[in-house]
């Protein structure tokens, strides 16, 4: 009986079948009751397939019916997020063919009555490139950049003018920066975002000074640095002065998150202001704006600002001042890490044009947010800093020769 032909390819027979087998060195016994034959479509349709390789979180993600999105601007190169990870995609060639069929059944589905059984399945297209998904760590920087363009004042700031600015919910944030859900509210609250009315805002240094200042006096005049903060009376208090969205955000970014230092229950929230926090806050109200600054002077400036009881130190300004003791007299400078790049090559390039030479504990804080679970600080600094000694102490500079 003639076969037929399909989109010029002619039906596989059983002597069809068997004469592959014996080129093959192949017996009957070895196939399947059920034989699937293959054939090109007429229209290969190879512009309509992207193939995505997974690794095992982003498998599980889509199993499990979580979120998964590719996320950037046009102008970016497009990442892979996750609820809690972000992936840099990239286009990879394999010299094998890929052929994409809409139906083919596998070995342990093959089932047949003892007869040999002959399918045609159709190839639709044929592929030779995929997308390779790499771990990567979140792109945060354009979120500062973006709530940079308009801090918050005041509501008396907030006049007609501020229609030339464009504010920002969560969910546009997240069609803009190349990061998880997580990964963009743990950026938020690095860089001390308040949402106020829906929006996320950077306060103005000036402004935050002004919020925490009342703050502070609240609690010197009630003692609450000993008893704990009342968050409920603190925002009435001050609820004619200043959005009760701010204040709540003020208080939460500069207490103890230790919960043994957190009392809750139905009538108040009690939190401790932390020391840390706030010495941090008052430096960098010194450092901001004024250039190199004579070290004895800052620390007497500083101690004298922050409230009665609080003791200064260098561990609370570290990633956010240098020091150069060699000079005479000794200054420092405000040189915050948050403005750094986020590539490491430029990262360094950027630390070595700062500073020729730096210790292991002056550079610690401007890399550290480079490091992973497979590279730390001492495998950064061997792979892209020289190492030697000077006096006795242990000295990093760039690679680069001069």
């Amino acid at each position: 009986m003639a076969s037929e032909k399909r989109n010029g390819y002619k039906n596989r027979t059983l002597p069809d079948i068997q004469c592959v087998l014996e080129l093959a060195k192949l017996e009957s016994k070895d196939l399947k009751p059920c034989v699937q034959c293959l054939f090109f479509s007429g229209q290969l349709e190879n512009d309509s397939f992207k193939l995505l390789e997974l690794d095992e979180p982003v498998l599980q993600a889509l199993q499990s019916g979580k979120k998964v999105e590719i996320r950037g601007d046009p102008s970016e190169n497009a990442v892979l997020v996750t609820d809690s990870a972000t992936y840099e995609l990239k286009e990879a060639e394999t010299s094998n063919s890929m052929l994409m069929l809409p139906k083919l059944t596998f070995g342990p589905d093959l089932h047949g009555d003892g007869n040999t059984e002959i399918i045609n399945r159709e190839v639709t297209a044929v592929v030779h490139n995929y997308y390779e998904l790499r771990p990567i760590k979140p792109k945060l920087k354009k979120l500062r950049a973006l709530l940079m363009e308009n801090p918050y004042r005041g509501k008396e700031c907030e006049g007609d003018e501020q229609d030339t600015y464009q504010n920002h919910t969560f969910a546009e944030l997240q069609s803009t920066v190349q990061a998880s859900d997580q990964e963009i509210k743990a950026g938020l609250a690095k860089i001390n975002a308040c949402e106020i009315q829906g929006f996320w805002r950077l306060l103005d240094l000036e402004y935050s000074a002004t919020v925490l200042y009342h703050i502070v006096q609240l609690c010197e005049e009630r003692n609450w640095f000993i008893e704990g903060l009342n968050m409920e009376e603190c925002c009435e208090v001050l609820s004619e002065l200043f959005p009760r969205e701010v204040v709540e955000h003020m208080v939460r970014s500069h207490s103890k998150h230790d919960d043994s230092c957190m009392e809750t229950d139905n009538s108040s929230n009690i939190f401790y202001l932390s020391e840390d926090k706030i010495c941090k806050h008052f430096a960098e109200m010194c450092l901001r704006h004024s250039g190199k600054f004579n070290l004895s002077d800052f620390l007497k400036a500083w101690q004298e600002s922050v409230p009665h009881d609080m003791k200064t130190s260098f561990s609370q300004i570290q990633g956010m001042a240098l020091i150069d003791r060699d000079s005479n007299p000794e200054v420092i400078w405000y040189y915050n890490v948050d403005d750094l790049p986020e590539d490491i090559n430029e990262r360094f390039e950027v630390l070595f044009d700062e500073k020729k030479r730096w210790s292991l504990e002056e550079i610690t804080p401007y890399v550290r947010d480079l490091t992973d679970d497979k590279t730390d600080v001492g495998a950064l600094l061997t792979k892209f800093a020289r190492a030697s000694t000077q006096n006795g102490i242990k000295m990093f500079s760039s690679r680069k020769t001069s």
